[in-house]
């Protein structure tokens, strides 16, 4: 079967989905939070089987939150983290189109939010929640993951992926919180992002 893959370095774009979440939160049962992520794509593939593939893409991360406050009482708030990833993938063809993925990833967080319900109270007067929406950036900062997944590079340019993007670095900068950690000795707050994207090549044959 001849060699059609096109070798070179090309650019292209990419988008897609992302479900998320906060390994290691304390006190709260965390779900995984859908968003979106979009940027380039810089592909050299220097022969047929091999590609490295750096990207520089946005990213909506972060966890959807249940904190049980009493019997049958819970609330319920997002973590809205917003990063800036820059993957560096080395890319292993099994023939022209499936390639296994896999490398580091290092993020720049651009905004952190918590929104929703923050408390409860309940008094003769009625009961109810406690919302807001707050700036919480001070609390996180910058990661550092491990990329791997599945892709295929079809010959009209298309490409498409799945990922985890496993966060190796503990993104949790509240002094009160890490000290709570060492007390415990239950280690660090992680990013965990499963990414599903769609993208393009430009110039493809």
């Amino acid at each position: 079967m001849a060699c059609w893959a096109q070798t070179g370095v090309q650019v292209g774009a990419k988008a897609g989905l992302n479900l998320a979440v906060l390994d290691g939160s304390i006190n709260q049962d965390t779900k995984f939070k859908p968003g979106f992520h979009f940027g380039g794509v810089l592909r050299w593939r220097p022969a047929a089987h091999f590609a490295l593939q750096p990207e520089l893409v946005y990213s909506q991360q972060g966890s959807n939150n249940e904190i049980p406050v009493g019997p049958g009482v819970a609330l319920e708030n997002k973590t809205k983290l917003s990063y800036l990833n820059i993957p560096v993938l080395a890319k292993i063809y099994l023939g022209n189109v499936v390639n296994l993925q896999v490398g580091p990833q290092f993020g720049l967080l651009l905004a952190a939010q918590r929104e929703g319900q923050v408390g409860y109270y309940a008094s003769s007067n009625g009961s109810g929640f406690r919302t807001e929406d707050v700036d919480v950036k001070d609390n996180y900062k910058g990661d550092v993951a491990l990329c791997a997944g599945l892709g295929a590079d079809l010959k009209n340019g298309l490409l498409l992926s799945a990922r985890l993007n496993y966060g190796v670095t503990d993104i949790n900068n509240d002094e009160s919180q890490k000290q709570l950690r060492d007390y415990l000795d239950i280690g660090g707050l992680h990013n965990r992002v499963v990414e599903f994207s769609v993208g393009y090549l430009f110039g493809s044959k």
